[in-house]
């Protein structure tokens, strides 16, 4: 502790200062207290010790003179002046404590001093938080607004002022509904209330866009976000509120200029289309006539004319030609749409072997090797389909080399996606024509050398592009040509069909739980039909009676109660699993408890489905959704032979955002891969398992994990570096990665992954 001393008589301290460093305190500076020193901030130290030692002046008056040096400083006065009321004016200017030294010891004022520091820096931390936070509120751009725990106004910021028409008198004492309209008052004070009972801690938030008031009566739309905050069992709520008139407009209107846009553009396009067409019509109308008269004429004068004039009618016939096949070309080229490909699955195996007999005799001509493997199916029409591939292959037919010609077609699977290759052993090109020969009319050889419209690769690129993939081209000359590009893949439809009524039975003696349970199903989406038993020995005797009846069917679902008299959860569950027809049936164990003990008993009992209490109509609708959901992904997907009832308990447990994150850390080590990849994209899982699951063996994990709408940004972070390429794409597209991130990721080695990188980015800059 470093001290700075302030004397009143020249070398007076002397004494107190020797003593205070024989205890341990550091002596700065001393200086003299009669005059104030201007260089004063030059000083580094912990705290003030004002020694006053004459007894003629009490030193208050000199004081004064330093009080605004040491305004944010610890001052600590020894004076011999033992006044009560004096020590009380002295505290009143700034001191942090004043010591009489008649009658205090020396150990007591280094004791003193140690205190007076700390409470200095104590008042001090508090003072300036005040002061930014009152600057914060003062400045802030939204309405904030203090409430005792009955959501009564005690502070309201100039915003809120500028934001409501009240002045801060106004409404200090008035309940937070003032905000409203009077209609509105009761139910907007109900909302809040209704929130933070069902909700537990000390820290809670809640935001929604409300109807507010402004003193003049005017309404207008706001943002509503309320905390609570519960200290020494004070409870306390803050509010902010922020005026989205604008927001609302500027929505609405972008939403307008959309849709006046839209059908603009859907206008041009239709009318673009009717062009496409009834031009192509017109223009071939005197093409053909042109084209027949040219033969005629070339039929008519065969031998009569000269050589000159020969040669004059062969180009008329010739250039008429090529005007026809450049109007196909334009005409396919506009037609090329993705609507057509909506819900279209083509396989892309038949529509290869298709080509190949429409070419086998110009493939036979320029003797191909054709090599492929099974390709796969994608969502784009099967004309267009069969479109690409004709073009590409007769490209590399026409430029083909000396040698015989080999064309090999290879595919690979990204996501939500395939990457077709069609590589040859022709002649190539220049790497820096890859990109210009995919545009319309572009030709890197005369007309003489390879006919040709220009048009087949851009009628490609058109067909590849409208259904969002990419194509490009790998060549050197002399070295042959690669063509890449990707097609979507057929989604998997994940759609399930529901029974049109479920029948639940609800095992369960609490007639409060059974109360909210018929409630909790009535708010729920789904339709049930539920039959309540008390008591486990009556529930098994009830499904063995239904068993035995042919017009009478077993319920779909069982809700069973842990604690229950004569026979608990677990036993009935027993006697379920020995029967050969009951044990099909689905089982939900209800229990209040979610100690880890418990859940691992619920986890490792087959057939058993952990549901803590009380029951909400949000929880049952997502397990019973869940269930169904697992019994349709797992229909053909798992072997007889597989213990299908544990696999399907840990799938549905692994997607339920119900399920305990103690269950869900436990889930994430199962050895089924589908298992750990529902658990990655549940949103319910903490950090501490999304950075588990990012480690994962298997590229399907992360890939899910890269799905999860609460993924934190540190794990798509250390997934950017991941291994797969698919994972790595998954990331460039998610809506929650940095900037930064985006950017390393437009240097990725592979191709689609820095393309979709670059793609996210610039339409993060529109």
């Amino acid at each position: 502790m470093r001290i700075l001393v302030l004397e009143d008589i020249p070398s007076g301290a002397s004494i107190i200062c020797q003593l205070l460093r024989d205890n341990g305190v550091e002596i700065g500076t001393v200086l003299p207290f009669t005059e104030p020193v201007r260089e004063f901030k030059q000083f580094c130290f912990d705290a003030i010790f004002v020694d006053i030692s004459r007894t003629d002046n009490n030193g208050l008056v000199t004081y004064s003179n330093w009080q605004e040096l040491t305004r944010n400083h610890c001052v600590v006065v020894y004076s011999v002046h033992s006044d009560g009321e004096l020590a009380v004016e002295f505290i009143k200017k700034g001191a942090q404590d004043y010591l009489a030294k008649d009658r205090i010891e020396i150990k007591s004022i280094v004791r003193c001093l140690k205190f007076s520091v700390e409470r200095h820096q104590a008042a001090l931390n508090q003072r300036r938080r005040e002061e930014r936070m009152k600057l914060v509120l003062e400045d802030s751009y939204d309405a904030f607004v203090s409430m005792n725990a009955k959501l009564e106004i005690i502070d309201w910021n100039p915003m809120a002022v500028k934001t409501f028409g009240w002045t801060r008198q106004e409404v200090l004492g008035e309940s937070i509904s003032c905000i409203s309209p009077l209609h509105l008052r009761a139910q907007f004070l109900r909302n809040i209330k209704k929130h933070y009972e069902l909700q537990r801690g000390n820290f809670l938030k809640t935001s929604r866009e409300i109807v507010a008031q402004h003193k003049s009566g005017r309404l207008f739309p706001a943002e509503f976000g309320v905390y609570r905050l519960e200290e020494d069992s004070v409870c306390s709520f803050y509010g902010f509120l922020r005026d989205i008139t604008m927001e609302k407009r500027t929505k609405e209107e972008l939403e307008r200029l959309v849709e006046v846009r839209t059908a603009e553009l859907t206008r041009s396009n239709s009318e673009l289309s009717q062009f496409a067409k009834i031009a192509s019509h017109d223009l071939q109308e005197p093409l053909r006539a042109i084209e027949g008269f040219a033969l005629l004429l070339a039929k008519s004068s065969s031998g009569k004319l000269d050589d000159d004039g020969e040669e004059f009618v062969e180009y008329i016939v010739d250039g008429t030609k090529r005007m026809k096949d450049l109007i196909q070309s334009i005409l396919v080229h506009s037609q090329v749409d993705a609507k057509a490909s909506i819900d279209q699955v083509t396989d892309c195996n038949s529509v290869l072997q298709e080509v190949i007999v429409d070419m086998q005799s110009l493939m036979e001509e320029s003797d191909v090797s054709l090599e492929y493997n099974s390709l796969p199916k994608v969502a784009v029409e099967r004309s267009q389909v069969v479109q690409l591939f004709q073009n590409l292959i007769a490209n590399c037919i026409k430029y083909r080399a000396e040698e015989p010609l080999s064309i090999s077609i290879r595919t690979k699977k990204s996501i939500g996606r395939w990457i077709f290759s069609i590589q040859d052993n022709g002649i190539g090109i220049e790497a820096k024509y890859a990109d210009s020969i995919f545009n319309m009319f572009s030709r890197l050889h005369s007309k003489a050398d390879y006919p040709g419209t220009g048009m087949g690769l851009a009628i490609c690129r058109r067909i590849v592009d409208t259904h969002g993939g990419t194509i490009w081209l790998e060549s050197k000359k002399g070295k042959g040509c690669n063509f890449m590009f990707t097609l979507p893949a057929v989604k998997k439809k994940k759609d399930f069909k529901m029974k049109n009524s479920i029948d639940i039975l609800l095992v369960e003696d609490t007639p409060s739980d059974v109360r909210l349970t018929q409630e909790a199903l009535k708010e729920s989406s789904l339709n049930c039909e539920l039959s309540v038993m008390d008591d486990g020995e009556a529930a098994l005797q009830y499904l063995l009676e239904i068993k035995n009846k042919e017009n009478r069917s077993l319920p779909d679902i069982i809700f069973l109660d842990l604690n229950m008299p004569k026979m608990n959860g677990h036993e009935v569950l027993e006697e379920i699993k020995k029967d050969p027809m009951l044990c099909s049936i689905p089982v939900v164990l209800l229990t209040v408890s979610e100690r880890e003990e418990d859940v691992l008993e619920a986890l490792s009992t087959k057939m058993n489905y952990y549901l803590p209490k009380p029951i909400t109509s949000e929880k049952a609708s997502d397990l019973v959704k869940s269930i169904f959901e697992v019994n349709t992904l797992l229909k053909d997907s798992i072997s007889k032979e597989h213990t299908r009832e544990e696999t399907h308990i840990r799938l549905v447990l692994a997607g339920n955002p119900h399920t305990s994150v103690f269950a869900l850390s436990k889930l994430a080590e199962a050895e089924e891969d589908k298992v750990r990849c529902r658990v990655a994209r549940n949103a319910n899982i903490p950090p501490a398992i999304q950075m588990i699951l990012s480690r994962d063996l298997k590229d399907e994990v992360r890939l899910s994990l890269c799905e999860n709408t609460s993924l934190m940004s540190s794990v798509l972070d250390m997934l950017a570096s991941d291994k797969s390429d698919d994972v790595r794409m998954a990331v460039s597209r998610s809506a929650k990665v940095s900037k930064r991130v985006l950017l390393k990721l437009t240097e990725d080695e592979n191709v689609f992954v820095a393309d979709s990188a670059k793609k996210e980015l610039a339409c993060r800059q529109r």
